[in-house]
């Protein structure tokens, strides 16, 4: 009998390790501290693996559904004050919120799959009359499967990154050529129209003469306060744009207004801001920190041709605050109705030419509780 690439991963013992690597790699992928679940599996955690899904964690945390309609609607609440009234008056009525329905909020199907074509299943006969398959080929094999998950996860983080820097999703796949579309009910003066250096006052921040960063971080940080009786608890940039704040002239000029700094007598060199300097300045100031997120990742842009992508691009800015968002699985038709990614480990397509294949699919939303917290500025 002929052993096919789908007959070796679907045998007893392999197709047992395959599911404990898939389980392993979904705990991972869902456990909001992933930390210290490699560390309880006695594994010394990568700092830099780990904090391009940190943010991701702590401000979307992945959630589960098993309704395929969860999300058509939100509630927005209402939580204004009481009323004070007259003796014998008759109790103001209100009402306790209003159901807002969200555009687009279908769930959005993703898939991946990975093909073994003609030459993969030659070489799976060549290997299979050795006394035992070589270990790079099984490893490859077992990678294979095992990046399937990720890949759908780093798809849901492209669609949130997205919801926080529009309020909106406008993804049209390069690939399927399917375009995802959904709207969230924003507030415009958290998404302030970017700065062009066409007007007074709107100069782009990598305009170190005249641009004035923290003006645009405080001014922008108390309009949201205004709408939320609170400020963000941090503010994503990429290190590019942190680096065009600390050059600007305005921000030298605030660090010494504040007595961060001092100019030195006698000296052609001008006091610079450094990070730290600046973090202080921003305090000083009621400007929430700001945290530098420049993770990547990769797309096919066309059959063999690929591309980095930026979650955060260099020209915007987002605020953040805990609670605003999650990154919401609903049901699969493949996962019997389960809800998360499900991954088909080996499935035949066809006989001539061979070809058999692995997949992965999920369907997915990123889930705005409060759309009001929402914020970002394009500002370069």
């Amino acid at each position: 009998m002929v052993l096919t690439i789908a007959k070796f991963l679907n045998t007893a013992r392999v197709k047992s390790s395959l599911d404990a690597l898939i389980d392993n790699t979904s705990a991972f992928l869902v456990d909001p501290n992933k930390e210290d679940l490699l560390k309880r599996e006695g594994k010394r955690p990568d700092p830099q693996l780990l904090d391009q899904y940190r943010i991701m964690d702590e401000y979307a945390p992945i959630q589960q559904s098993d309704d395929f309609r969860v999300l058509e609607y939100l509630i927005e609440r209402n939580m204004a004050i009481a009323s004070v009234i007259a003796t014998g008056q008759e109790i103001p009525q209100t009402r306790a919120g209003r159901i807002v329905k969200i555009e687009g909020s279908q769930f959005g199907k993703m898939a991946i799959s990975h093909v073994f074509n003609e030459e993969d299943e030659i070489r799976m006969l060549e290997f299979s009359k050795m006394q035992n398959i070589p270990e790079t080929f099984r490893d490859m094999l077992f990678g294979t499967v095992d990046s399937l998950q990720p890949r759908i996860i780093k798809l849901s983080n492209v669609l949130t990154w997205q919801t926080w820097l529009q309020g909106f999703v406008d993804f049209t796949d390069p690939r399927s050529g399917v375009a995802m579309r959904l709207a969230y009910n924003t507030y415009p003066e958290l998404f302030p129209t970017p700065l062009t250096g066409n007007t007074p006052g709107s100069a782009v921040w990598n305009d170190y003469a005249n641009a004035n960063g923290i003006l645009n971080l405080q001014q922008h940080a108390r309009a949201f306060y205004n709408l939320n009786g609170y400020y963000p608890d941090e503010i994503f940039m990429s290190q590019e744009l942190v680096d065009d704040l600390l050059r600007q002239q305005s921000t030298r000029d605030q660090a010494l207004a504040l007595g961060l700094i001092n100019n030195l007598p006698n000296s052609t060199i001008p006091a610079i801001v450094d990070e730290t300097l600046l973090g202080q300045a921003l305090k000083r100031l009621k400007v929430p920190p700001i945290r530098i997120y420049d993770a990547q990742y990769e797309i096919e842009v066309a059959p063999g041709q690929f591309m980095r992508g930026r979650y955060l691009p260099n020209h915007s800015y987002v605020f953040a605050t805990k609670g605003m968002s999650k990154r919401l699985f609903g049901p699969t038709i493949e996962g019997q109705g389960k809800p998360g990614v499900f991954v088909k480990v080996e499935e035949w397509l066809k006989s001539s030419p061979p070809e058999s294949r692995c997949y992965a699919v999920a369907r997915m939303i990123p889930f705005i509780p409060q759309p009001k917290v929402l914020g970002a500025r394009k500002v370069k």
